[in-house]
């Protein structure tokens, strides 16, 4: 006999726009319009025979018959990732998808994977880079290496080192300017992050000189962006360590102070907790921590 269960696709569609108690996020999430979502969980009412949510000016909430409702949802599509994980696993061939911040992917992991993979040639790697955060529950991805303060829930988390902050610039900018005292950082341009407040009046307190007023003159909402034009000439940005190393051995970008602050968050693995014994995981991470470390001074 076959089950009555509504098609599954709008399932899908009801569980993220339940959880996040918006159509909006919903479709962002979904990568579908606000009114395919709309849409799909009208068809999903009208199909159960009442409604899920209640819709005002404000926006959209789930009733009672939602809350119920997707709590089971919510476990079903769970144990039906987990068991397409596990199928994975079992049939597939030997593949590791990792989601990494563009730095240490540029600096740690790209320049030394072909080694990883003679090393490992029955492992398939994939690589994304991005700094968002990632919800592993619903996100098609294996592991992720993120710079935070490891306080990440229904996840298994590593942490693989701290983090330093130092200034830096190009061998031509220290030139020009003649960098060697901190205190001449009143006179050149710096560079800042937006979304780190007053990251260079904290690092200057936290190197030893309080009294230094900075006036950052160029400013970015993106970690790398912010390395890329230090790298141009445009300025001293501050950049975490070890993760930079291999731009300072490189000399693509030089340290002209010498001085080096320890920085709030670190670096963390990030993966399932089903897959704590997930072997290629285990060595993926256990590779990226022995070159981080090598690259320490």
């Amino acid at each position: 006999m076959a089950r009555k269960i509504p098609p599954p696709h709008l399932l899908v569609v009801f569980e993220a726009a339940g959880r996040h108690q918006s159509f909006k996020l919903a479709s962002e999430e979904l990568f579908i319009t606000p009114s395919a979502v709309s849409h799909q969980i009208r068809s999903l009412e009208e199909l159960l025979g009442f409604e899920l949510f209640v819709r005002d000016k404000r926006g959209v909430s789930l009733n009672n018959a939602g809350q119920f409702y997707l709590k089971s949802v919510s476990q079903s599509l769970e144990k039906l990732e987990f068991a397409t994980r596990q199928l994975q696993t079992k049939f597939q061939s030997n593949v590791l998808k990792i989601s990494t911040f563009p730095s240490l992917s540029r600096n740690i992991i790209l320049p030394n994977l072909s080694t990883f993979q003679q090393q490992n040639p029955d492992l398939d790697i994939r690589i994304e880079t991005s700094m968002n955060l990632l919800d592993l529950r619903y996100e098609d991805i294996d592991l992720a290496f993120r710079i935070g303060d490891g306080n990440w829930q229904m996840v298994a988390v590593e942490k693989i080192l701290d983090v330093n902050i130092i200034a830096v610039c190009s061998p031509e900018f220290q030139q020009c300017h003649q960098l060697t005292d901190i205190r001449q950082l009143a006179d050149v341009p710096l560079i800042d992050l937006a979304d780190m407040e007053n990251i260079w009046g904290n690092w200057s307190k936290a190197v030893g000189d309080e009294k230094l007023k900075v006036l950052p003159k160029l400013t970015f909402n993106d970690y790398d962006a912010a390395l890329q034009a230090a790298e141009q000439g445009l300025g001293v940005a501050l950049a975490m360590t070890p993760i930079e190393n291999y731009l300072l051995k490189s000399n693509i970008l030089v340290d002209p102070f010498l001085r080096t602050a320890k920085f709030p968050l670190s670096l963390y693995a990030v993966y399932r907790e089903s897959d704590r014994q997930n072997q290629a995981i285990q060595t993926f991470i256990a590779w990226v921590t022995t070159l981080l470390y090598q690259t320490s001074p």
